[in-house]
């Protein structure tokens, strides 16, 4: 059982970020719809205002044309300036969880590091995992309310205005699409709550959870810039697929964000049974898989290496291997685009460069400012 003086304690250090999150998430669903539909009725009136200049577009006569028409995806029967999966700020809110995704976990380890304050947790008569629990619900229960309660201003503003015919069906699909929104905001900040176990203080934190977002993409995206570079031959269908596939989704939110078709999602029903098996589930077994993650490194994390770069000091090489492989590559690949075709001798010498040029980077960074930041 968790302690209400842990989820007090918590509470206390991220409250007002938690509050702010809250504040944030109804305005980031609310002024983008406003906004977008200000952009739908200044398009309307510039059509009504010179019909003549949009007459060609529609076989029937402008001025019949009723607000429902504007939005027609039937051609030549009015104008589609917009639909349901414009009017949504999906991407907005998404961009908002990630931020704050960072900065909360980084309150909740980083700060506590960087305070000394997690000494003083580590001596109270709690299990880590109480601890690590503890953290997590609270930065879950900013983001699952700060969606409800913006989700629900968004309904409302939606249902309320002249676009209402918009919606009118689709309630529980926007529902269900809010539902990801919660579950990717989740899975961001259960991660950087895990790199928490990695960087010794805040700033660390932040970095090493960047890192993590980025590396399955990214990897991924090495891997195939080096195929092209030694090739000249790109297949575009493998690396779509492999964008695509369920793996992917579950090592990355970041790709489980990017395989969402907001724009097609409410109009293509194939595209929307995809969504409804992939995305949540992906992101479960993600969430799952990275709190799991997180818990047990949580209680191996050496406290006394708290105020390093990089907690794990026995890893280090690990570390070192992965950032010299990773900017070699990405120096191969730079050096040999410059020619065409695509030159195999630029794309060794790119590599060497690039990982020479890492490996001096990791030493000071990874050995002499660990020292460094611990002292």
């Amino acid at each position: 059982m968790l302690s209400s003086v842990l989820l007090k304690k918590d509470w206390k250090q991220v409250s007002l970020l938690w509050m702010l999150l809250i504040t944030l998430a109804t305005l980031a669903y609310t002024m983008p719809v406003w906004t977008e539909m200000q952009y739908y009725d200044e398009q309307i009136r510039d059509i009504q205002q010179n019909p003549s200049q949009y007459q060609e577009g529609t076989q029937n006569d402008i001025a019949t044309l009723t607000i429902e028409d504007f939005f027609s995806a039937t051609a030549g029967a009015g104008y589609m300036i917009g639909e349901l999966g414009t009017l949504l700020p999906i991407e907005t809110v998404v961009f908002l969880y990630v931020v704050f995704g960072f900065l909360m976990a980084s309150v909740l380890i980083g700060s506590e590091r960087n305070s000394q304050m997690s000494d003083f947790s580590m001596s109270l008569p709690f299990s880590r995992n109480q601890l690590y629990i503890s953290k997590w619900l609270i930065g879950v229960s900013g983001i699952v309310l700060s969606s409800i309660i913006g989700g629900a201003v968004m309904l409302v503003l939606i249902h309320s205005s002249r676009y209402a015919f918009l919606i009118e069906g689709q309630t529980l699909k926007v529902t269900a699409v809010i539902g990801l929104v919660i579950l990717i905001g989740i899975s961001v900040f259960t991660l950087s709550l895990w790199m928490g176990s990695f960087g010794g203080e805040a700033i660390s934190q932040v970095l090493w959870s960047i890192v993590a977002f980025l590396f399955p993409i990214g990897i991924l995206s090495l891997v195939q810039g080096s195929i092209y570079s030694f090739t000249g031959y790109s297949s575009y269908d493998w690396y779509a697929e492999a964008m695509e596939s369920l793996p992917m989704r579950i090592l990355s939110p970041l790709v489980n964000i990017a395989n969402v078709d907001t724009y097609n999602l409410f109009t293509d029903n194939t595209e929307w049974r995809n969504f409804m098996t992939l995305a949540p589930l992906s992101s479960l077994l993600f969430i799952g898989l990275s709190f799991g993650l997180g818990l047990v490194m949580f209680n191996r994390a050496p406290q006394e290496n708290n105020g390093r770069f990089f907690m794990f000091t026995n890893w280090l090489w690990l570390v070192h291997v992965i950032m010299v492989l990773c900017f070699a590559m990405l120096g191969g690949i730079i050096l040999s685009v410059i020619s065409y075709p695509t030159s195999v001798t630029l794309y060794v010498i790119g590599f060497v460069i690039g990982g020479f040029l890492a490996h001096l980077l990791a030493k000071r960074l990874l050995y002499r400012l660990n020292l460094k930041l611990k002292s």
